[in-house]
């Protein structure tokens, strides 16, 4: 008999048990931090840390996804105050919208108060939307999104490589930086096309000034490869993974005590 995830018997007040992981980005160049993504993590009172694969789509089906999404915006808010406050070093964090906040009609006044509650300049608020969302209902994604770059946010596509229709999402997103899904590596590749492709939509990505970030970097081979092709920011194991905010917290202090 299989048990029942263990979200079950939470009751889904999930405000007492979800909480913001930061995932550094870095320049290869330098290996020094540039940034981060907050990552929602819930932090189960028996079983501890629970993988996202477990509780996202209980949240997704239970409908709030939306209101979590903005509770780590607000969450990473509060940490870049913290970071003006006290004279760490301020990188952009990126934050993930769900597909289902976008049909929000006051999505981007409610982003545009939290920013100003906490006084953060919005150049240091990424917004991360997958491919995947931009492909459904697409002209009405496309206008938010194009409202929230005109506002000041930085607009990121993320995944970008795991769907059919990326071309066609390159040419008519607004978006100002694509993270590539390291995993299109990973899969069914018969033909061995999958490094020459990467190379093309990074060398694409470059002519069109796009800025591009690889996602899921976990080896030395990966890092090599990337910078060969023109790629020089990453995200993924082989530099860190999500840690809690007190632990990245430490890591800039550290990069600014080395600097």
């Amino acid at each position: 008999m299989s048990k029942k995830p263990p979200l079950q018997n939470l009751g889904f007040k999930w405000w007492e048990h979800v909480t913001a992981f930061f995932q550094p980005k870095y320049d290869m160049c330098t290996d020094r931090v540039i940034g981060a993504e907050a990552l929602v993590r819930w932090e189960h009172p028996e079983k501890g840390l629970l993988p996202p694969g477990i509780f996202i789509p209980v949240l997704e089906k239970n409908g709030y996804i939306a209101k979590v999404d903005l509770y780590i915006y607000e969450e990473t808010c509060i940490f870049l105050k913290k970071c003006m406050d006290e004279g760490i070093p301020l990188h952009p964090v990126s934050v993930n919208l769900s597909r289902v906040g976008f049909y929000n009609p006051n999505l981007f006044q409610t982003l545009c108060e939290i920013a100003e509650r906490y006084q953060i300049p919005r150049k240091y608020l990424e917004l991360e939307i997958t491919e995947t969302a931009y492909a459904t209902d697409s002209e009405m994604i496309f206008s938010v999104v194009e409202k929230l770059r005109q506002g000041g946010f930085r607009i990121l596509m993320d995944d970008f490589g795991s769907g059919y229709s990326s071309l066609n999402m390159l040419k008519e997103a607004p978006v100002d930086e694509i993270k590539l899904d390291m995993r299109f590596l990973s899969a069914a590749d018969p033909y061995g096309r999958a490094e020459e492709i990467l190379h093309m939509i990074i060398t694409m990505g470059n002519h069109m000034k796009l800025s591009i970030i690889a996602e899921g970097v976990e080896t030395e081979q990966q890092k090599v490869m990337l910078q060969g092709f023109g790629c020089n920011k990453a995200q993924g194991y082989f530099y860190a993974r999500p840690m809690r905010e007190a632990e990245y917290t430490e890591l800039l202090k550290k990069e600014k005590a080395e600097n």
